[in-house]
């Protein structure tokens, strides 16, 4: 509770003394209160007393024990309850005491004092006995006194609460008074400046009507001389438009002529530079340009010079905006000029194609030599080898490896290079092809079939060329071109016909080129290019399933340029030199030069690709067709590869790009049964080739232990790019 207000209590009834009694006790209560403290405080008619506060407050006054008690006779009290009302008695001669101390300001409270002092020491040691009983009669006494005090309290306070609200009243009386006043004044003041407006806008738009007539006088003015001065402007006007119409005519007639003249010297310029494009196209096509004479260049710069001249006139004829005859007289030398141009350049550039077609047909044959030379070499090879098998095997003793050659058919030392099975068919292979290059033998040495030699070397070689997956109609369309020349008829080639029946060794010389171009494919392009593979193989397939005896020359061709799918590891003699030896290997030797080992690994890359892309695509027909070399030899050569001890580089190099080719399609057909197989290369065939590899080699082993790894954890082998699928084949957008 705050210290400056009062707490709030409720009303009671206040004792009913005798009047005269009752007004002068009042009176002296009100004096004592507004004399003490506690008469000073303001009160709060708004304080919401709490119960701790009332129980705080209705607490009677603590008393000090040293104060004297009061005789029970003169302070003694007695209280009864009467309809409700609390009547409070005691002794005449007190009260009279106390309302006689009460009427006296500010000696009630002294002479009360002095009056219980002297009455204190008079009776204090008459009453000692009695203490106990008199303080708890003080303390009734003065509970009973306070209650009434604080009675008395509230209708003070209650008193002051109407005067401040009759106070409160009076002055929002007086506050509505002066606000209407105020409101009636402003109306007023208003209306006044409203009416002083509307005077002001009225004098306003009078002016204005005043200023308006005055300009629509000076404007009917200003009309009337404008009129006149146009009447005159407009008769000069009419004579400058006839003046202007026929300098017009005039100038277009001029201009016309320009015009037409400029069209007929570009148009001029535009056949020279085409003209002069055409010259430089034909040098740029020709594919022999080293056979092209020094006359080319000349006949370039002469272009260029005749080109620039007719720009430059041109432009100087465009800025002139006309054409002079000099410039048409220069034009016309240029336009015959070109033609000239032109014609000896087309000659030159067949020149030097036939100088060409000469040089290729001589190194084709050249080629030829070197190539049969090479497998003569490797021939006497495989017959030293064949021969010291013999004699090994004459003048060896009875043994158990005796009786292990007489069931295999070649010696222990080739036992380990070669299976007994792959070595009857590399020989049958080897042996056919010398057949067929026996037969083909008329047309490299007449040298007057040299230009026939060349034409079906063409139509060989062009759809070789041109093999890509574009689409299914075109690998069927160079599979068709490529079957028309092996079974007699004529093709189309460069304007001629070619055909096969105009001598007997040309099917076979056909045959032995298509086989060993297809198969060089595998080194020249497949190597470089993975996915190209898979064209090619479709279109190997494809030939082998309507020529088998083709499909034996592309054997003999792929064990002859990379022996390992043979498999094959040929042993080097003593009569072997270095690079015999190797050019058997598949190395490409030249002048003495060895081919490096990282190039001759790319080569074999490809081969071994084209290889496994063979065993696993599908016939171009579809999967109805029975394929010619499918994936039971691939099982075949992976079979023979195991019973096989491993070769650095070559063997892991050949197994992974093979599995990585083929892998997909043979777990597809043997499953369970190659996946065992994958388990024993890499549990036991791995270690044996890493035991015979250097740590300066172990790239290529390393990559096909991962790759198996790989295919076991997940149990499948990916499907290579470029694979043509039975949807490609059967896709009706091609």
């Amino acid at each position: 509770m705050a210290a400056s207000s009062v707490p709030f209590y409720p009303r009671v009834r206040e004792p009913s003394p005798s009047p005269n009694r009752s007004t002068m006790t009042l009176c002296s209560v009100e004096r004592s209160l507004k004399s003490c403290s506690k008469g000073r405080l303001t009160y709060d008619p708004h304080w919401k007393p709490t119960r701790e506060n009332l129980e705080e407050l209705s607490k009677p006054p603590s008393l000090s024990l040293k104060l004297s008690p009061v005789s029970l006779s003169s302070t003694t009290r007695t209280s009864n309850k009467r309809d409700g009302n609390v009547i409070f008695s005691g002794e005449l001669a007190e009260s009279k005491d106390i309302e006689e101390s009460n009427q006296t300001d500010g000696m009630s409270s002294s002479s009360y004092r002095s009056d219980t002092e002297s009455d204190s020491e008079k009776e204090t040691r008459a009453s000692n006995v009695q203490v106990p009983m008199h303080e708890e009669l003080l303390e009734k006494e003065l509970q009973a006194s306070f209650d009434w005090i604080h009675v008395a309290v509230y209708n003070y306070g209650m008193e002051k609460k109407r005067q401040a609200e009759e106070e409160i009243a009076t002055r929002k009386k007086k506050m509505a008074e002066n606000s209407k006043r105020l409101w009636e004044e402003k109306n007023r003041y208003l209306q006044q400046k409203e009416h002083e407006r509307v005077d002001e806008m009225i004098k306003s738009v009078q002016a204005l009507q005043r200023d308006e007539e005055r300009k629509t006088e000076e404007a009917k003015q200003r009309q009337q001389e404008l009129k006149q001065s146009h009447e005159a402007s407009a008769a000069r006007v009419v004579r400058k438009v006839k003046e202007m119409e026929d300098l017009r005519l005039r100038l277009l007639k001029e201009e016309q002529q320009v015009k037409r003249g400029l069209q007929q010297l570009e148009a001029s310029c535009i056949t020279v530079k085409e003209t002069a494009q055409n010259i430089e196209q034909i040098f740029k096509e020709c594919k022999f340009q080293s056979y092209l004479s020094t006359s080319a260049s000349d006949i370039l710069s002469e272009t260029k010079e005749v080109l620039k001249l007719s720009l430059s006139n041109l432009n100087s004829a465009k800025e002139n905006e006309r054409v002079t005859e000099g410039i048409g007289e220069i034009m016309q030398k240029c336009l015959i000029l070109i033609p000239d141009l032109l014609q000896k350049a087309k000659e030159l550039v067949n020149e030097a194609n036939t100088k060409a077609a000469k040089d290729e047909a001589d190194r084709q044959i050249k080629e030829e030599a070197k190539a049969k030379e090479e497998e003569e070499k490797k021939q006497q090879a495989l017959k030293t080898s064949q021969e010291k098998q013999t004699v090994s095997s004459s003048t060896s003793k009875p043994t158990s490896n005796s009786s292990v050659q007489s069931k295999t058919g070649i010696s222990k030392d080739l036992a380990s290079c070669i299976s007994a099975t792959a070595w009857k068919e590399f020989s049958r292979l080897a042996s056919y092809r010398s057949a067929i290059v026996k037969e083909a033998e008329p047309l490299n040495t007449d040298k007057t079939l040299k230009q026939y030699k060349f034409d079906l070397h063409k139509a060989v070689t062009t759809p070789i060329n041109a093999i890509s997956d574009q689409s299914p109609r075109h690998l069927r369309d160079k599979i068709q071109r490529l079957a028309q020349l092996l079974s007699g008829q004529a093709v189309q080639m460069g304007g001629k016909q070619i055909s096969i029946i105009k001598h007997p060794a040309a099917k076979s010389f056909c045959k032995d080129l298509l086989a060993k171009k297809l198969v060089q494919q595998g080194s020249q392009q497949v190597s470089s290019s993975h996915s190209s593979a898979f064209p090619i193989a479709a279109v190997i397939v494809g030939i082998w399933s309507r020529f088998p005896d083709i499909g034996d020359l592309v054997l003999a061709q792929f064990c002859d340029q990379c022996p390992f799918l043979v498999p094959f590891y040929i042993p080097r003699t003593a009569e072997l030199t270095d690079v015999e030896y190797f050019a058997s290997l598949g190395y490409q030797c030249s002048e003495g030069e060895i081919e490096e080992q990282d190039k001759f690994l790319k080569r074999m890359t490809g081969i071994v690709r084209l290889y496994a892309a063979v065993i696993s695509s599908l016939p171009p027909q579809g999967q109805s067709q029975q394929h010619p070399f499918g994936l039971e030899k691939g099982w075949t050569w992976l079979a023979r590869m195991l019973n096989l001890d491993p070769r650095p580089d070559y063997t892991a190099t050949a197994l992974y790009e093979f599995l990585a080719v083929a892998g997909h399609a043979l777990m597809r057909q043997y499953k369970k049964q190659f996946g065992k197989l994958l388990n024993i290369l890499v549990l036991e065939y791995v270690p044996k080739i890493e035991k015979v590899t250097a740590k300066a080699q172990s790239g290529p082993v390393v990559r096909l232990k991962v790759f198996l790894e790989t295919c076991i954890k997940d149990q499948k082998i990916p499907v290579p790019d470029g694979y043509l699928t039975p949807n490609w084949w059967r896709s009706p957008s091609y």
